[in-house]
This record gives structure tokens, C-alpha cells and sequence, in this order.
């Protein structure tokens, strides 16, 4: 997808203490970390259900002035705790923007008893002067090391801002107790926020690492070989652009064929089409190999976004490698699968690049209504599998009477109901079918919309009622 280098578009998000999937058998009802593969029984189900009302867009969506401000301020955190700053208006501040668009981590360490001090691995501009602090002062020093104040201090610094909203006391509490590490990002949102960055009139969603993704797709898991090249293509021919893969589903040449075979006969480019894949647990050991292996398999230039599967011994070090492979090129943005609140506030703090995604599984059975938001608060997407309920659950939920009753007043499938309940809570789908009549209907997301009351009827479903381990 194209790079989109406007700051106001790009939203990294990286926490301290912060806060996708197995399927089996070719005819089970879900697939592996993220695709729903309907069986014989749910397919004549949804194919008795009516196709989208012939719309075939929304509106677009306006955003506020203020919502624009947002998208482009510089957000320090500590934890999962955000902090309110009055940023000064210079070019240090202009810089430590830019620098932390691509999203950063600063390891601080207490210094004097009155501040913390960190390097960012780089020069800014500066323009020093003899300062006085006060508590809650934001400054640079030496051009390269942020300084916190939670005490005062006199010396040479350019001043970058000052912490607001906490007392002496809450600031000693926060900084005045140990090593912290601060994450900065451009544009953290709110969860509310997370669908209003869904472009519905352009079907994607900005990644925090600068690429559009669409924001609906195949899921490909337990497809053969004919039906997954079949099913590729499908997809790509009907308007959709989002693939999802993974090492354990073992059909990543096979992606790739279809994907060559599209853009040959379709005249679609590579950088229209995004792919994900997946490096499983049992690769963490060698992961430059899982990776190469992957680029192989897939054949496709580079990949769009490559997933650690799931946690696992050396899911850091797995993850930093793959940070590499996006310095060099050979992969475009990185992110998690089956990674929840404890996961995540225990791994983020180790890694560089903030994940650009988190791929959990999601159905209105099980709605994860405060993971979700957590992830989103961080600038990080979410995209959903088992959106359907996932194996030996998919009848009952599109036979859940609510669902039923939404799609009827619509005249759309239960499938669709679902599939747009999930679009307008910013989470991006990955159904998987072998299909092709399914395969449309899952594009087919655009011609209604939910209502308010619509959107709480199906969230009152929510039983916690996980359908996987992961």
C-alpha cells in the first residue's frame, strides 16, 4: 500500500506498561489467528440470506478541527497513564515529533533526586539557555537526552514543555521512584477515535507505522491449494485487498501464486494488495530463517505486515529481528496475535517499533469490550478473528434472533451485520471462505449501517465466551 508520509496521518502510539489463532479442519467454521472459513452447513445458511441493499458506499465521515489537532499531537505516556503536556512551539519540538512518528521508547534513568534523564539516540535542534525548573518541566540537554523534572534544577537546557494536570506530589510519585521508561507517539487516539481513523469512503485505516490498510479481507487458513488460488483471486477481482496468511497454515506459496495470478490478469499492482503472515512460536529460535522463509514462499517483492502468532519463548527477540527486516525493507509493518492486556503490558516495553496491529479473536459472544479499547488507546489497530464464532459456533450466532432480526430490517445477511458491527467499533475483518458467492457478500459491508441502538442490542450479546484457546 502507499506509504503516506503526513504526520497528521501517522498515529504511534508506544506504552511502558500497556497493554491472534488456531483452526482446524478444511470444513470447520474458522480459521487459525484470524479467518473465518464457513463449513458446508453455515454456507447454505448465509446463502439464502439477502446481498447488500446495491450501495456501494458511505458517506465519508468529517472529522473536527480539533480531532485534526489531535491526530497530530505529540503524546507522552508512562504506562498505560497518559500524561497532559503543554508543548513548547520550536523546532525541538517540531524534530522530537518527527522522531517519535516512527514511535519510540525512552529508557530514563533518576538522576540528582530531582529528575529523570534519557537519550534518544539522536541530536535535535537546540537552543539553550540558562533555566530554572520547576516540577513537571520537559527540557533537552546536550541535544540528545530528554530531562523530567520532578524536583528543580539551573542549568543550560532548550525547554520542550511542561507536564500538566499533576501536583508536586503525583509527579514525585511518578518519576521520583525508580527508573521509568516514556513513550512518545504522534496522534494517540481513543477508542472512540479508532473508528473515526476507518476511512469508510476509501475502506482503510491508517497504521501507526505510515501504510494504509484495508480494512476487510480473506482470511485463507485450511484452504487447498485450487481453492485458496480461486479464492485469492475472487477476492482481488471483487474490490477486496486484504490477505491474511500464516507459516502454520501452510499455504503461503500458494497466496502467492494467487496474488501473481491476479495481478497478471487483473492488472492490479503490488502495492495495491496487502498481505499478512505469521511466524508461529516454534520458529522464535530462528527467526531470520522464518522469515526468508517466508519472503520466498510468498514471492511477492516484500511483506505488508508480518505477526508473531502468538506469545512464546523468544517472542521479543523474534520481534526485534523482525524490526530489522522493517529497517530493511523487507517488511513493511509489524504486529501481534493473541496478545491480551497482561501480554501486552509485559511486552511492549522490550520492543522498538510499536505493533501496528493485534489480531485477538472477537465475535459478539465474545466481544473483549475492554481489551479492545485498550489496544486502541495505544494507536495500535485491531482486527478480529473468528468474527463469525468461530468452529462448531458459526450456526448459532448467525442464527442468534437479534442478529437475524438486524439483518432482516436491512435486508443484508446476519454475516454482514456481524462484519459491519465490527467495522463500526474500528475493528478490521479477515472472514475466510472458499466460496466466491460469500467471498463478495463479506465485501459487501457498505450500503448500510448499523444504528446507535442496533450496535448496543448486539453488544448486550457479549457472554465472554471464548471459542479458542489462544
Amino acid at each position: 500500500m502507499k506509504r503516506v508520509k503526513s504526520v497528521i496521518c501517522t498515529i504511534m502510539m508506544m506504552f511502558v506498561i500497556s497493554a491472534c489463532a488456531g483452526r482446524t479442519s478444511n470444513d470447520s467454521a474458522v480459521s487459525m489467528s484470524g479467518q473465518e472459513e464457513i463449513s458446508k452447513e453455515t454456507e447454505e445458511m448465509t446463502m439464502t440470506a439477502s446481498p447488500g441493499n446495491g450501495s456501494d458506499e458511505m458517506p465519508e465521515q468529517e472529522g473536527s478541527k480539533e480531532e485534526a489537532v489531535a491526530m497530530n499531537e505529540l503524546c507522552l505516556s508512562v504506562g498505560d497513564k497518559r500524561m497532559s503536556v503543554e508543548w513548547e512551539d520550536n523546532e525541538s519540538v517540531d524534530a522530537l515529533k518527527d522522531l517519535a512518528g516512527s514511535g519510540m521508547n525512552i529508557n530514563m534513568s533518576m538522576y540528582g533526586g530531582f529528575e529523570q534523564v534519557g537519550s534518544i539516540g539522536t541530536s535535535l535542534p537546540r537552543n539553550d539557555s540558562q533555566t530554572t525548573t520547576s516540577p513537571g518541566d520537559i527540557v533537552l540537554y546536550s541535544g540528545n537526552q530528554i530531562v523530567i523534572f520532578y524536583g528543580s534544577n539551573s542549568w543550560a537546557y532548550t525547554r520542550l514543555g511542561k507536564i500538566t494536570g499533576l501536583d508536586e506530589k503525583e509527579l514525585e510519585d511518578t518519576f521520583g521512584n525508580g527508573d521509568v521508561t516514556i513513550s512518545l507517539s504522534v496522534g494517540a487516539q481513543t477508542a472512540s477515535e479508532a473508528t473515526k481513523s476507518f476511512d469508510f469512503a476509501d475502506r482503510t485505516v491508517m497504521l501507526n507505522s505510515g501504510y494504509e490498510m484495508p480494512i476487510m479481507g480473506l482470511g485463507t487458513y485450511s484452504l487447498d491449494h485450487d481453492t485458496c488460488v480461486n479464492s485469492v483471486k475472487t477476492l482481488l477481482q471483487n474490490g477486496g485487498r486484504l490477505i491474511d496468511t500464516a507459516y502454520m497454515y501452510g499455504n503461503e506459496d500458494v497466496v502467492g501464486e494467487g496474488i501473481r495470478q491476479a495481478m497478471e490478469e487483473y492488472g492490479i499492482s503490488r502495492e495495491e494488495i496487502f498481505v499478512i503472515t505469521k511466524i508461529y512460536p516454534s520458529q522464535f529460535g530462528d527467526p531470520e530463517a522464518a522469515i526468508d522463509m517466508a519472503l520466498e514462499k510468498l514471492d511477492i517483492g516484500y511483506i505488508d505486515m508480518m505477526l508473531l502468532h502468538h506469545p512464546g519463548n523468544g517472542d521479543v527477540e523474534a520481534y526485534k529481528t523482525m524490526e530489522r527486516y522493517v529497517e530493511e525493507g523487507k517488511i513493511r509493518s509489524l504486529g501481534l496475535s493473541n496478545w491480551y492486556v497482561e501480554e501486552l503490558t509485559d511486552f511492549l516495553p522490550q520492543i522498538t517499533i510499536t505493533p501496528a496491529l493485534v489480531q485477538n479473536e472477537i465475535h459478539p459472544y465474545y466481544q473483549e469490550q475492554e481489551v479492545v479499547p485498550f489496544i486502541q488507546e495505544k494507536g495500535i489497530v485491531v482486527q478480529c478473528w473468528y468474527p463469525l464464532g468461530g468452529r462448531g459456533h458459526t450456526s448459532e450466532l448467525l442464527g442468534d434472533e437479534t442478529i437475524k432480526s438486524i439483518a432482516e430490517a436491512h435486508g443484508v445477511s446476519s454475516a454482514q451485520v456481524i462484519l459491519r458491527w465490527d467495522l463500526q467499533r474500528g475493528i478490521v475483518v479477515i472472514p475466510g471462505s472458499g466460496n466466491p458467492d460469500h467471498i463478495k457478500e463479506n465485501l459487501d459491508l457498505f450500503g448500510f449501517e448499523l444504528t446507535e441502538d442496533e450496535m448496543e442490542k448486539i453488544s448486550l450479546l457479549d457472554r465472554g465466551e471464548k471459542h479458542d484457546w489462544y
